[in-house]
């Protein structure tokens, strides 16, 4: 946790390829990469007429092949649309659970919010929700209620991403009843823990 995202709570309480490069082709699907593989082994092995060294070959296709679909594929699968949208929507509801709160629902919201939050994160919030957020809500009445009005993915990881998040905010409070209203912006970074996307650093920027 670092100070940064303390200024968070506290505040309601691709690198461009040169131009004169060629554009990278677009990768092919794993199957046809494997088919590729299989005909240029086969060419090279026509008129030569040796069945053991065919079986090397093949043998080292499919060592490739393999090597192909754990090195590239698989890790292709994991960062796709779906998880990217798993993630941002993950980072999302997280921030809304952590900068929405108020007296009357104060130990659910808190419960909440501790269920987006993993690492030291999650041991900072817990902290400060004790010592700040608690003792504002039930002394002053503080109430606060947060939307995500923009996010996107600024990196993508199988089990690791970054999230920029647009966030607004009310508050009210005794001795402010009427609501005032504050913007701010957001980088969490996301942890995949036992399948979920959990918020381990909460960050302006």
């Amino acid at each position: 946790m670092t100070p940064n995202s303390a200024e968070v709570l506290e505040s309601d309480a691709t690198e461009t390829a040169p131009a004169d490069n060629p554009p990278a082709m677009p990768k092919l699907p794993l199957k046809y990469r494997i088919a590729i593989a299989a005909v240029k082994a086969i060419t090279w092995l026509k008129g030569r007429g040796g069945a053991v060294m065919l079986a090397i070959v093949l043998v080292a296709s499919v060592a490739t092949a393999v090597t192909v679909y754990f090195v590239q594929y698989r890790p292709d699968q994991q960062t796709d649309a779906t998880a990217t949208e798993e993630a941002r929507a993950a980072a999302a509801d997280g921030a809304v659970a952590v900068l929405t709160y108020g007296p009357d629902t104060l130990d659910q919201d808190l419960t909440a919010a501790q269920s987006h939050l993993t690492g030291n994160f999650l041991n900072y919030y817990t902290k400060f929700a004790q010592e700040v957020v608690a003792p504002a809500a039930k002394d002053k009445a503080v109430k606060t209620n947060a939307d995500v009005v923009r996010s996107a993915v600024s990196e993508m990881h199988p089990d690791s991403a970054k999230v920029l998040l647009y966030i607004n905010q009310t508050t009210t409070s005794n001795d402010k009843p009427d609501p005032t209203m504050a913007s701010s912006s957001v980088l969490a970074t996301m942890s995949k823990v036992d399948g979920n996307w959990l918020i381990s650093s909460f960050d302006p920027v």
